[in-house]
């Protein structure tokens, strides 16, 4: 059984999880700048702490930090209407679609729709093994908010309730390595 069977992206069989997780290991950044050296000592610092979201955060907002903390190469899964299914694996150099960035304390779609104010919703979940799949919603907000952090009551981009157990957009799978994370695989769900 794939580890993370009872999500609802865990629709990928046991095969392809099987092929996805035999990606090697972290890959090395260009150049950093001031701001990608800082989030790298951040990501360091999640690693040795074990704190996975963290890490996450980093390498939300910073490709450098997405390329060290990546395999060589990425396994790309997009979903398409009609549930056809369309597999490659992307040379790490050309993986440039991360879906998902940090601005200020929230999570937007690293590609922002022209229709409104995007943000996106994470759900974490950890396997047995390690691993980390962090499932990834386009949401907005309506209603009222209470001010401070709340921005109201989430809603899928066609207006239905937020709700993680019944759909998301996306997967991201981060494998175990001797002493972090690495990035093996990115699942998409297009235009259901």
């Amino acid at each position: 059984m794939p580890p993370f069977a009872t999500r609802p992206f865990a629709f990928l069989p046991a095969v392809l999880l099987a092929s996805v997780l035999s990606a090697g290991g972290p890959a090395h950044a260009a150049t950093p700048t001031e701001s990608d050296r800082i989030l790298l000592e951040q990501a360091a610092r999640a690693c040795q702490a074990r704190d996975f979201r963290a890490l996450f955060d980093a390498m939300a907002m910073s490709a450098v930090v997405r390329q060290r903390y990546s395999a060589p190469e990425i396994e790309l899964t997009v979903v398409k209407p009609g549930g056809t299914v369309e597999m490659r694996k992307i040379d790490l150099a050309h993986y440039t679609d991360f879906p998902v960035a940090k601005v200020d304390e929230y999570y937007k779609p690293a590609k922002a729709s022209t229709e409104g104010d995007d943000y996106v919703l994470l759900e974490f979940n950890q396997s047995q093994s390690d691993q980390i799949s962090i499932e990834w919603t386009r949401v907005r907000f309506v209603g009222p908010s209470q001010g401070g952090d709340d921005l109201g009551t989430p809603v899928t981009l066609d207006g239905r309730p937020y709700d993680p157990m019944v759909r998301t957009d996306g997967q991201l799978l981060l494998e175990p390595t001797a002493d972090c994370w690495t990035l093996i695989a990115d699942s998409r769900l297009q235009g259901q």
